[in-house]
């Protein structure tokens, strides 16, 4: 099977975890960044998960006129009868005409505080006052 795109390479991939064909997840892994991988681990993670599901969140190039993509996705799994997610996005780069799996790219997300606002607190709208008199009427 030829992989001409980045999102292809990211399915097969996850198939090959599936099935434990870790020959497969060494061969299409950059040689750059191989080196930096535990592939006993690598291959003790997709023997011993049942793999449930694959979900594709973005894409961003990766195509077969492309050197570089970015897939970012959620594998479904479970690992010592807990259900996990498994959430990276992942970059992949073309290698003489063919597509590697790099590296895993940080996932930037919404940072939530949960702090409740005291009566007497300042008002976080700026306006100076207290919260009571303030947004909090």
């Amino acid at each position: 099977m030829e992989i001409k795109t980045a999102l292809e390479l990211m399915k097969a991939r996850y198939e090959a975890y599936k099935n434990g064909d870790i020959k497969f997840i060494k061969e299409t892994h950059d040689p750059e960044t191989a080196t930096n991988v535990s592939w006993e681990d690598t291959e003790e993670w997709s023997k011993n998960s049942k793999w449930l599901g694959l979900e594709i969140l973005s894409v961003v190039d990766g195509k077969e006129d492309d050197e570089e993509g970015i897939v970012e996705f959620k594998a479904f799994y479970e690992e010592n009868h807990e259900k996990r997610v498994h959430h990276e996005k992942s970059l992949f780069v073309k290698n003489n005409g063919k597509w590697y799996y790099k590296k895993w790219l940080p996932i930037q997300g919404t940072i939530e505080k949960n702090e409740k606002i005291g009566r007497n607190d300042i008002c976080p709208c700026g306006s100076g006052k207290k919260y009571k008199k303030c947004c909090g009427k």
